[in-house]
């Protein structure tokens, strides 16, 4: 035993430390410790009836791009459409060099392909959209093809990603088109329109089956998914629900206590929420299924309250992910990274940041203050409340020795210290605002928006 413990003495230790940012310490790395310094992050700031009424203002904001699908389903000219959306592929195909899955393509012959198979694939006549529900985490596209296109061989980013549908989250659909036998529906979601797999959707029989999944209500159960992602269990016996990624921000409705049937498969119910989750059968129409989610995932019977210290613990959900432009790679942008938390309490953000600066509450433009007003008047507002640069945001999460710090899902930078020096981070990171970008400014420089959601005027 005293050889042992010798032995033990002499070995090396090795220490396993996370790598970061030079002046984000360890401790900072953690929810917990920005919730300890905020005295009021428990604090709800906006209630349930304030949420609903935020989220009709932000529908009705032109600015905020985002639409009102239930407002949606009146009748059009498929074919108008169809012919509108062929020529758009045309004209606004990139001018520069293009990749399909790293392969170098000719720009003309591939963009006048898919405005081919639009025109001569599509619907026509007059139509009404059809209302259909995502049955996977998907992406919607600008132009109808599953390639990954790129600006270059190693583009980290895919160019035709627009933004993602999350399962179970509405979409209208108003064209078709098959490309290389890959049907797509095009159409839109709440904040976007473009492209989808039609694989990835089912179609409902009508309008009351399509609220009826998604559409939430005082009245009814239902869980929200609050951690990045987790997938259902895989089963042999139940292929349609085996796997199935939920994401977060994910709403599935709880399946009523006197409906639950006695198993669900091979399975019983114990210690599973039961939810009800769209599928599709094999025509595409959407069918409800049963499924369980395990207690021990990170979800929430309803809305989350919003509270400081609720969307600070969701933030750090991602901490370390990957950033993925658009939704790809089922990640998120940094605009993705704030709507999705902001999901979790019932609330819908637009879907790019300059949508997101123009939702309803008090934005403040701080573009023509100094950095040392900059970090005063962010220091004193509440953390979790986005802030906005140029073409990026970010949630605040305090400021610690005069130094303001945020978590975003970030592309590229230079560290606070040192030389200035630019690398891909492309992952969700703690920063202090004083990171430094190509140009050499800081992000505390280029910050020029601080928008407060919970600080609205009613109409």
């Amino acid at each position: 035993m005293t050889a042992f413990v010798l032995l033990l003495s002499d070995a090396q230790v090795v220490s396993a430390a996370v790598h970061t940012e030079s002046s984000v310490t360890e401790e900072m790395c953690s929810a917990a410790y920005w919730n300890g310094l905020n005295a009021e992050a428990d604090k709800v700031l906006m209630s349930a009836e304030r949420i609903a009424d935020y989220n009709a203002l932000a529908l009705k904001t032109p600015e905020c791009n985002m639409n009102d699908l239930t407002a949606m389903d009146g009748s059009y000219d498929a074919g108008a459409l169809r012919d509108k959306l062929g020529e758009a592929v045309i004209r606004e195909m990139p001018q520069k060099a293009v990749y399909a899955n790293s392969v170098p393509v000719d720009v003309n012959s591939y963009y006048t392909a898919l405005a081919a198979a639009i025109l001569t694939t599509g619907w026509e006549g007059k139509l009404y959209p059809k209302y259909a529900l995502a049955v996977a985490q998907t992406q919607i596209r600008s132009v109808p093809t599953y390639d990954y296109i790129g600006y270059s061989e190693r583009d980290s980013d895919d160019e035709a990603v627009l933004s993602s549908l999350r399962v179970n989250e509405p979409f209208l659909v108003k064209q078709y088109a098959a490309v290389n036998g890959i049907p797509f529906y095009y159409g839109s979601s709440s904040n976007i329109s473009g492209w989808v797999m039609a694989a990835d959707l089912a179609i409902c029989s009508d309008k009351s089956q399509w609220l009826a999944m998604w559409q939430t209500s005082p009245k009814e159960k239902f869980i929200v998914v609050t951690t990045d992602e987790f997938s259902l269990s895989e089963s042999h016996y139940m292929p349609k629900t085996s796997g199935v990624k939920l994401t977060m921000g994910t709403v599935l409705k709880l399946v009523p206590e006197g409906q639950i049937p006695p198993n669900i498969g091979p399975r019983g119910s114990w210690n599973n929420y039961v939810v009800y989750l769209p599928t599709r059968d094999d025509n595409g129409k959407c069918e409800k299924q049963i499924a369980l989610i395990a207690q021990n995932k990170d979800v929430s019977v309803g809305y989350l309250p919003l509270t400081s210290g609720n969307i600070v613990n969701l933030a750090f959900k991602y901490l370390g992910n990957t950033y993925g432009w658009g939704g790809m790679l089922d990640s998120v942008d940094c605009s993705a990274f704030v709507r999705n938390i902001y999901k979790c309490f019932g609330m819908e953000m637009p879907r790019n940041t300059n949508w997101q600066k123009n939702v309803p509450g008090t934005l403040a433009d701080i573009s023509a203050w100094d950095e040392a007003t900059k970090t005063l008047g962010i220091s004193s507002c509440v953390p979790g409340v986005p802030l906005y640069m140029p073409g990026h945001t970010m949630i605040y999460l305090g400021t610690v020795e005069g130094r303001v710090y945020v978590i975003s899902a970030s592309g590229s930078l230079s560290d606070s210290a040192g030389e200035a020096k630019v690398q891909v981070q492309n992952s969700v990171i703690i920063t202090p605002l004083n990171v430094r970008r190509k140009n050499g400014t800081t992000w505390l420089s280029n910050l020029n928006g601080v928008v407060i959601p919970w600080c609205f005027t009613k109409e």
